[in-house]
């Protein structure tokens, strides 16, 4: 017979399991049509309020924040199963579209970010369904800095990436904000004009799909009229 001890944790295991299986299923339920991906120090720093500000002009949109999800660094030996990664591609694999946000350190993205994006590679080898299911879907780039426009070198890791994944690339907004806090009447009115953009980004992006899907479905029926 088993001590005291050993049915508490059975108990405790019980719980947490359905625990854990309720949490699963309000997250699939909560599946977000655009998502954020926010890779920055802090949690609400310029580009948190800029991606916020662009958000708040978006319906079933969500802001994840890599803070949120300890990421380790890309590994060959794939022993970082149990990280924050997998939890996040899912998201992306769900949404239509997806929007990178990051501050400029040190002439590219940040350092939360390029881990992210190193850990990409996984969508490669072992996560390649999820990597696969990410074509066709519209990508997007927020960023801040402390300089008027963005250095040259900071959105191509982006669009290449987004390009490589066969996802269609829908261009950055990037705001000069310094020590700002807080978007501006002028930043908040961009921040709409880029959350419009998205909007009929992605209802271009959908049309397109469908053209394709519809075309190739007209190919299969001539195809089997002549077999």
């Amino acid at each position: 017979m088993h001590d005291a001890g050993d049915y508490v944790e059975h108990l405790r295991r019980i719980f947490d399991r359905r625990r854990k299986q309720k949490a699963k299923g309000a997250d699939d339920r909560r599946a977000s049509r655009i998502l954020a991906i926010l890779g920055s120090a802090r949690h609400n720093g310029n580009t948190a309020a800029l991606t916020d500000a662009v958000f708040q002009n978006l319906d079933n949109a969500e802001v994840v924040n890599l803070i949120d999800y300890p990421i380790s660094p890309y590994d060959y030996e794939k022993k970082n199963r149990r990280d924050g990664f997998l939890k996040i591609v899912k998201k992306m694999a769900k949404a239509e579209a997806i929007v990178f946000a990051s501050p400029v350190y040190w002439y590219t993205m940040s350092g939360q970010m390029k881990i992210f994006f190193d850990r990409m590679t996984d969508l490669t080898d072992r996560y390649k369904p999820i990597g696969r299911s990410l074509a066709g879907k519209s990508a997007f780039l927020i960023a801040t800095s402390n300089t008027q426009d963005a250095p040259p070198s900071f959105e191509p890791p982006f669009a290449d990436t987004a390009r490589y994944l066969d996802m269609r690339w829908g261009g950055m907004l990037h705001l000069p904000m310094g020590n700002r806090l807080a978007p501006t009447e002028k930043s908040q009115h961009l921040a709409k004009a880029f959350a419009r953009h998205i909007e009929s980004a992605m209802a271009a992006s959908a049309e397109k799909t469908l053209n394709c899907q519809q075309r190739k479905t007209e190919q299969d029926t001539q195809h089997s009229s002549q077999i």
